[in-house]
């Protein structure tokens, strides 16, 4: 008998006995209360179905997510990662795997799943290890994080889309990385922080109780990222004075590249006639050679450093006396009216050292680097300059009278003696380099070891990323994803004070020492 028919029969009155011995009544129930219990049966499992929080098979998921218009794409990312995690698993349960192979696959595991190199010593073994991977990759485990999945993409929109901290939650939701604590932000507000941990964890036992935690992963938005510019160099004679266009909002430091023409890029000058700051080059650029002036302060030569034989200035330069312009310098002496916009005339002076326009100035020096020439928003107007040949004289009797240099005379316009006729061959190619802050534009920094799940035939993480936060960017602004590369490299690798909070150096360019690859050896072994 069902066990629903006692309960049905009860609701009879007393004196029908209709729960009696040998009595039809109690058989015609039991037969209908059994065909309830399948019905109650299924409905149950249907309203399950409907329930986001109790839902248990996969399709289900994917059917309420349609709901709110998220595709299966949404879970392409955790299939990814828990397939990795199979195949971890299939390695280290092979009898033929060596022992290098497990190695490696412990260490792929231990960047999939974000836990220190020492994490995996809580499973003296690979038969501890195995029963643990099987119940993270599992369709149980599966169902709940993809269920977690969907309630964060929910609520990053009923937070609201198009802000940062909505870009940020959603980021970490498709990566599944759970956001510890608030978001923080630079000073200057381009940047902005979320600190996460992985939701993917290695259980200790069976119970589930204790958990490998991960260690901490930053996710990062910065705003108005930085977009490479250049002006492609272009011949330039002596003493031409230029202008080159920009947008953007501030003044911003400038790489210059000089290419030799022929022998006639003989001690280059740029100058930028409206800052009054320049760089200069002793020696001569040679043909098809290009000499950069790097707006950190270095100078390379053919990628060699040729600093000691460079110089800066900065001080009051003169442009054309006869096309007057709102920037130029104006002569502001003691007792004078003051220049408008502070642009009174100064002394220049030089650096890395103080005498680089004296006659003695000594060169290769051992200063500095140099102070790099901005560049400002609109226009902005440059000078080129090299340095012209001289010719001496002859007296009478045929005694030769060289000419005497001049080191001080003209060096802000046009060289002393310097051709007044015809049109002057090029003396050089010049071209402009910078970084500008990209309008409408955003770019989402994610943790490096995601790239370690791209493939050739597979779209990569971070491409897969983009395209998910289409539904959370702002109108109108475009967002790249790349990948954060905190480890230091030489020449971009920064070194922070421990008071710091730049994000320079915590998501790129960054301070983590790593081991460098050792070179492959040179010949064939010794025998």
């Amino acid at each position: 008998m069902s066990s629903r028919t006692p309960a049905v029969l009860d609701r009879f009155p007393r004196h029908l006995d209709a729960d009696g011995r040998g009595k039809a009544f109690g058989a015609v129930v039991d037969a209908l209360a059994g065909g309830l219990d399948v019905q109650a049966s299924q409905v149950g499992r249907v309203r399950r179905a409907h329930r986001l929080l109790v839902t248990d098979e996969a399709r289900d998921l994917g059917l309420l997510g349609d709901l709110h218009d998220l595709s299966a794409t949404l879970f392409r990312l955790l299939d990814r990662r828990l397939a990795a995690v199979r195949a971890v698993a299939n390695t280290l349960d092979d009898p033929a795997t060596t022992e290098d192979e497990a190695e490696q696959a412990e260490a792929s595991l231990r960047d999939l799943l974000g836990v220190a190199a020492g994490a995996l010593a809580a499973f003296p073994d690979a038969a501890a290890l195995l029963p643990a991977l099987a119940a993270l990759a599992g369709y149980s485990s599966q169902i709940e994080l993809a269920r977690r999945l969907v309630l964060d993409v929910i609520g990053a929109h009923r937070d609201g889309n198009g802000s940062v901290f909505s870009v940020l939650r959603a980021t970490s939701a498709y990566l599944h990385l759970e956001i510890e604590g608030s978001v923080t932000h630079s000073a200057d507000r381009f940047w902005h922080l979320a600190r996460c941990r992985d939701g993917l964890r290695l259980r200790q036992d069976p119970d589930g109780a204790a958990t490998l935690l991960p260690l901490e992963d930053l996710v990062a938005v910065e705003e108005n990222p930085f977009r490479s510019h250049e002006v492609f160099p272009s011949a330039r004679r002596h003493g031409e004075r230029f202008s080159v266009f920009r947008r953007g909002w501030d003044d911003v430091a400038v790489t210059v590249a000089v290419t030799g023409v022929e022998e006639r890029t003989v001690g280059p000058m740029i100058v930028n006639l409206d800052s009054g700051a320049g760089v200069a080059f002793t020696g001569t650029v040679p043909a098809g050679s290009q000499l950069r002036f790097v707006r950190d302060g270095r100078v390379q030569l053919d990628g060699g450093d040729v600093a000691g034989r460079c110089y800066s200035f900065h001080g009051a330069v003169f442009a054309d006396a006869a096309a007057s312009h709102s920037k130029d310098f104006v002569w502001a002496g003691p007792g004078s009216t003051p220049a408008p916009g502070g642009r009174g005339a100064t002394f220049a002076v030089t650096a890395p050292i103080p005498d680089a326009f004296d006659e003695t100035a000594a060169f290769p020096h051992s200063g500095g680097r140099l102070t790099s020439p901005a560049m400002s928003t609109g226009e902005s107007r440059w000078a080129y300059l090299v340095a012209k040949a001289t010719f001496g004289s002859e007296e009478e009797g045929g005694r030769p009278w060289p000419a005497a240099p001049r080191f001080r005379a003209g060096r802000f316009d046009a060289t002393v003696w310097a051709a007044t006729t015809g049109v002057l061959p090029p003396s050089g190619e010049v071209g402009f380099e910078w970084q500008e802050h990209e309008p409408f534009a955003a770019r989402v920094w994610i943790p490096m070891r995601f790239a370690a799940l791209d493939r050739p035939d597979e779209v990569p993480v971070r491409e897969q990323v983009r395209l998910l936060l289409e539904r959370h960017r702002p109108a109108g602004v475009h967002l790249y994803v790349d990948y954060a590369d905190d480890r230091w490299t030489l020449g971009e690798g920064l070194i922070r004070p421990p008071d710091s909070t730049a994000p320079d150096g915590v998501v790129v360019a960054g301070t983590r020492l790593w081991p460098y690859p050792p070179a492959a050896p040179l010949g064939p072994p010794d025998l």
